[in-house]
């Protein structure tokens, strides 16, 4: 089976993205959130948990211990910058590599796109959208300004560009990196699911 994944300009709605590309093609997702919910998990009690993994997700968090969800979430929660953590990457890069073997995954960020760039089975999709949609977005999500809303998407573009830069001597943008790159202001949630799931239908067919 495949695996998909995901770069994205800030704020340019990739996680609605991903969530359904994920319910039409029945995959798990890695990305931020889902290492807060495992982090979460690891400190609350077995039966706790156990109700919680029932779902698509349940077979990633079996690749999660403690010292992997300090790590991202020290750096998630910016205790540390994510070229400043000697550990960091290879955590990262360890938890992809695993997630991979399990197939039918969406790993969203981390570059992903580099890590798995060899991959037969990985699919790599870049999302994104016109900056004034997502001035407007942030700015109804996090009650911003135009100008707040724009300083917040060129410093969290900045990181994500260094950390590509730093640990893989690649530019976030170079479109040699991906299969795909979608333009959310240009195309449908559903248009873009579609054009991805067809990619996927053919490595299946032909792996």
């Amino acid at each position: 089976m495949a695996i998909v994944t995901i770069s994205k300009e800030f704020a340019a709605e990739s996680e609605v993205f991903a969530e359904k590309l994920a319910e039409r093609l029945g995959y798990s997702i890695l990305d931020k959130e889902f290492i807060a919910e495992a982090a979460r998990q690891l400190n609350i009690s077995e039966t706790e948990a156990s109700i919680l993994r029932r779902g698509r997700e349940s077979r990633l968090l079996r690749l999660i211990d403690k010292y992997t969800a300090s790590t991202i979430q020290k750096v998630v929660s910016r205790d540390y910058g994510r070229l400043d953590d000697q550990n960091y990457f290879e955590v990262i890069k360890n938890l992809v590599i695993k997630a991979a073997k399990q197939d039918n995954v969406i790993i969203v960020g981390w570059g992903g796109q580099c890590i798995l760039a060899d991959h037969p089975r990985a699919i790599h999709v870049r999302i994104v959208k016109n900056i004034e949609e997502r001035i407007a977005i942030l700015k109804e999500k996090l009650d911003l300004d135009d100008r707040g809303a724009l300083e917040l998407i060129e410093r969290e573009e900045t990181e994500s560009a260094k950390y590509i830069e730093h640990y893989f001597n690649r530019s976030w943008n170079d479109p040699h990196l991906y299969h795909l790159i979608i333009n959310l202001s240009k195309l449908g949630f559903e248009q873009a699911v579609d054009l991805v799931i067809d990619l996927v239908e053919s490595v299946e067919r032909n792996t």
